[in-house]
Parts: structure tokens; sequence; C-alpha cells
């Protein structure tokens, strides 16, 4: 709506602005309140204001600006709501539920669609964990190991758009993965949600290539409880899986697309958890594993570091460790460090900058076995610049620089 006020008024009113777009406001009609007029000091507006269905100026211009002014008022026009359906009072490009009526917008789940039209009913059906919608003869919500079982199937296909997704948030962190298993299994066994924030804790995630074949060792001092990655369907097959031994009561769903399988593994029991859980693995590496996550038994996230290692097999070793190579070399932002320890040691692996500070530490002071290594660094939140790439193992140390292009 534009107001035409001022010395040159008589060109343009409200009145006729809304009689050539079928519409009408009365608070501009005449502003017998006096609300428009008033803006800019009482009596007086400048004299081209272009205004918004919602009463917000959208356009002021003293002088006149006939571009900016068409322009302003073509804006205010596209953004008139064209109906109220269920009159309720609210427009329907803003009514969360536009074709009922639901004056107070209610939205327990504050997924976006009203409590009036959510087929999702989170406050008596889908409350968070019962993830299979399931009630009893009463209509009371139930719980159980069934739940379980629609929340590893939510997880492994992705089903982001079933009520039971919505149930899913077991932990609260708003992402729907192993660790919500794990705190709907704790959940039933207790009783209850464990509302606490657990805070995340450090493992890693080993391929280790030997005579006897490939294993994968995730290992953490904190108890796991569970863990899921996605790998391509040409390097491991189900069947390959399928042929993994796990922990007594531990279970494993196994999701295929069109080149990728996703895997999730938990333990179902809840009195089962493992410092380290090792399985067999054809020939693949560490980078063969994407979207992993590792959840302890509390609930928590395991934040894992990837790493290869080679037995030693009688080749030719350093007489102490060695950087074997770092690449790629320039990087962006992934840079693998691999190295030789002729025998079992205390080891670390850091990084430096150019200044000798110590940016980064790649694996904590830890015992490690002889043989080839390799560890990956990212360097996302590193700036471009020269890194010295350092291991350290009982006295002895070698370094070598890598560069970050970004």
């Amino acid at each position: 709506m534009m107001i035409d006020y001022g010395m040159d008024w008589g060109t343009y009113s409200c009145t006729g602005w809304a009689d050539a777009f079928g519409t009408s406001y009365p608070i501009l009609d005449g502003d017998a309140d006096m609300v428009v007029w008033d803006t800019y000091g009482q009596g007086y507006v400048p004299h081209h204001v272009v205004v918004d269905h919602n009463m917000e100026i959208v356009y002021s211009e003293i002088g006149f600006d006939e571009s900016g002014l068409l322009a302003a008022i073509d804006a205010a026009i596209a953004n008139i709501p064209e109906s109220d359906m269920d009159n309720d009072g609210l427009n329907d490009p803003v009514d969360n539920c536009p074709q009922d009526y639901n004056p107070n917008q209610e939205d327990v789940d504050e997924d976006g669609l009203g409590d009036a039209c959510d087929i999702c009913d989170n406050a008596n059906v889908w409350v968070v964990g019962n993830t299979d919608g399931s009630l009893d003869v009463n209509g009371n919500v139930i719980i159980n190991v069934m739940d379980i079982l629609s929340l590893v199937d939510i997880i492994a296909i992705e089903d982001v758009g079933s009520c039971g997704y919505e149930a899913a948030n077991v932990n609260g962190d708003n992402q729907i993965n192993v660790i919500d298993v794990i705190a709907l299994v704790q959940m039933i066994m207790n009783g209850e949600t464990n509302t606490n924030s657990v805070p995340p804790s450090d493992g890693t995630f080993e391929i280790l290539h030997s005579d006897q074949g490939d294993r994968a060792i995730i290992e953490s001092t904190d108890e796991i409880s569970g863990f899921q990655f996605e790998v391509s369907h040409f390097e491991i097959t189900e069947n390959d899986l399928n042929n993994i031994a796990l922990p007594e009561g531990w279970s494993m769903k196994i999701s295929e697309s069109i080149d990728r399988l996703k895997v999730v593994v938990y333990d179902a029991t809840g009195q089962n958890p493992r410092n380290k859980i090792e399985f067999s693995v054809p020939n693949v590496s560490a980078n063969s594993f994407s979207n992993t996550v590792v959840a302890s038994s509390s609930a928590g996230e395991i934040r894992v570091r990837f790493s290869e290692s080679k037995a030693f097999q009688g080749d030719l070793m350093p007489e102490s460790v060695q950087i074997q190579s770092l690449f790629p070399n320039p990087f962006n932002p992934g840079l693998s460090i691999s190295y030789a320890l002729p025998k079992d040691a205390l080891t670390r692996v850091v990084v430096f900058n150019t200044m000798g500070e110590e940016v980064d530490v790649i694996l904590p002071e830890q015992m490690t076995r002889s043989g080839y290594h390799t560890y990956y660094w990212n360097a996302a939140d590193q700036p471009s610049g020269m890194y010295f790439i350092q291991v350290q193992a009982g006295n002895h140390a070698d370094t070598q620089k890598a560069i970050l292009v970004k």
C-alpha cells in the first residue's frame, strides 16, 4: 500500500490503491488511530511511503524516485497473502496448519507442522523412544525392544521422513545414529532417559595388515557399545560382513544402496560393552570406511583416529623410528603420515608450526607395536603454510615438513 501524503497529496490515495488491487486496510484508509501518519513525527510522514500487509514500512522517500517507488510497490503487492483458509487469523504462508483452525500455533515437537495437522502425534504417541509408534489397549505408549529394532532400521535406511524418525533423537544431540540406539537400550533397561550430556571421549580405528589377513580394531579406554560405518560394496561384500564374529549379545544390521553398504553394530543386551572390538576384513584401507560413529556404553560419542599398521615381516627396517612418507605433499586438508618402527616403543605423533609451536597431536603417547604405521591428519582448521610432522618413539624422533595449501 502506498501512502502519498504531504504537499502533493491528491495524486493517489490509500482507498484508490485498495480499490485498484481489490483489498482494503482500514488502518491506512483514513488512519483513524494515527499509527502510520505519526511514524516520522506527529502528523507527518515523508511524501512517498510503501507499507506492506504487516504494516511494515518497506520504502520511504521525501523526494520522488519513480523506479524505486514502483519496485517497492510491486514487492509489497507480491507479498500480500492470498487467503486464510481456516479463518484463524493467520495468513496461509505463516500458518503452520493452513487448513486446520489453530490460532495458537501449538507445535509440541517444533517440526514446523502444528499439532492440529501433524500426523506424528509427538505429544501422545510418537514420544522420544517410541520409534515404532506402538500403544497398549489403553492407549499408553509402549517402549521396548521392538523400538530398538525399529530405530536401527531407521538409521540403516536413513528413513528421515517417518514419524519414527521424529521420535529417534533419544540422546538429544539432534543427530540420529548408533549413539541413539545405545541410549534407547539404556533407557529401556533403566526405565528413563539419561538427559545428562555425555562428553565425548577418544579412541582408535586401526586397520592391521598381516600375513594372516587384515583386521579392523576399534579400541578405547571408554567401553564401546556400538558403532556404524559405510563402505563401498566393491571393497567389502555383505557376505564378508556377515562372517564377522561379534561379541555375545551384539547385533548387526546391513543396508545396501546403489554402491554402498551401511552397517550398524550394537550391544543389544546393554550388558556386554568392550574396550576393544576386532573383526576380520578383506584387503581394505582406513580410507575404505566413511561416516563412522562409535558409541560408548554411556551413550556418548567416542571420537576415533584412523590408522593403518603392517606387522614387521623380516623387511629391512631402519635402526630407529623413521617417517616413510607424507602424502600428498603439498596437501589440502588431509595428510597421511607413514612411518616405520623397528621395535615396540612408546610412540607419539605431533605437528609443529614454523614458530616451533605444537598445533596438533595426531597420536597421544602410547605403546605401539613394531612395524609400519599410517596415521591421518585433518588440517581443515589450520591456516595454509608449512608444518613439521614429528614421530617420537622412545629416545628417537624423526621430523619432516609438509605444506598445507588451501
